[in-house]
């Protein structure tokens, strides 16, 4: 009796092991022959399932924001409190740095060696996918949610350039504890939400917040 294969799991299976190589080795320095040793199968049976190598990237880069999205949505759906679903996304973008720098990798091959059309739609799959379930999982407003990720993009783009492993963690920790209040607190006290904003403003746009360096100093300063 011949073998039943589910297509739509081997493909995924297929794509995954894709992204490790494209990772090591790059897009334009793979080729379609590499691809098929990686996986272990024919030639044939790739062009099969990808009929060109953009395609591959293309189907690789939409699967990975997908999976990478529903990991984390699978973990935040543990519990209904805003505050610890914050901090559990917090968590998760940290242990997934070099899996969002592997991707932004990616992302910057299909810029170039794709049509913009495809492109943008790969893009907007995945800045859509994302900030709809932050907004729904976090009670914020859509816009407020594709700033999130934009600037998130930019702590992975940078963390490229920078020898510094921990730099990434550095500047996810900072970012977090800037938006925590206009996501965590505002919803349970709006007063408060606005005091750590202020705190959070001064503490970053001041070299010498002034010689008492308080919290309540420094609120009077923006009033």
């Amino acid at each position: 009796m011949p073998k039943i294969v589910d297509h739509d799991i081997y493909r995924e299976e297929m794509l995954e092991k894709c992204f490790h190589l494209f990772s090591r080795k790059g897009y334009s320095n793979t080729t379609m022959r590499e691809l098929a040793v990686e996986i272990g199968v024919s030639t044939g049976t790739l062009y099969h399932y990808f009929p060109t190598k953009e395609k591959v990237l293309g189907e690789l880069i939409a699967w990975a924001g997908e999976k990478n999205v529903g990991d984390y949505i699978s973990r935040i759906t543990s519990t209904d409190s805003i505050r610890k679903r914050f901090k559990l996304i917090v968590d998760f973008w940290k242990e997934s740095g070099e899996f969002y720098q592997n991707l932004m990798l990616l992302v910057i091959d299909l810029q170039r060696n794709t049509s913009v059309e495809h492109y943008e739609k790969v893009y907007s799959f995945f800045l859509d996918r994302y900030s709809d379930s932050m907004s729904d999982k976090l009670n914020i407003s859509l816009q407020f949610a594709q700033s999130i990720f934009i600037h998130f993009l930019g702590i992975v783009f940078h963390s490229l350039a920078t020898p510094d492993k921990k730099e990434y963690s550095r500047q996810i920790e900072l970012f977090s504890r800037l938006v925590e209040p206009l996501i965590v607190d505002v919803s349970e006290n709006i007063d408060l939400a606005v005091e750590k904003t202020r705190d959070n403003i001064v503490t970053m746009l001041m070299k010498n917040p002034g010689p008492r360096g308080d919290a309540v100093f420094q609120r009077k300063i923006l009033i």
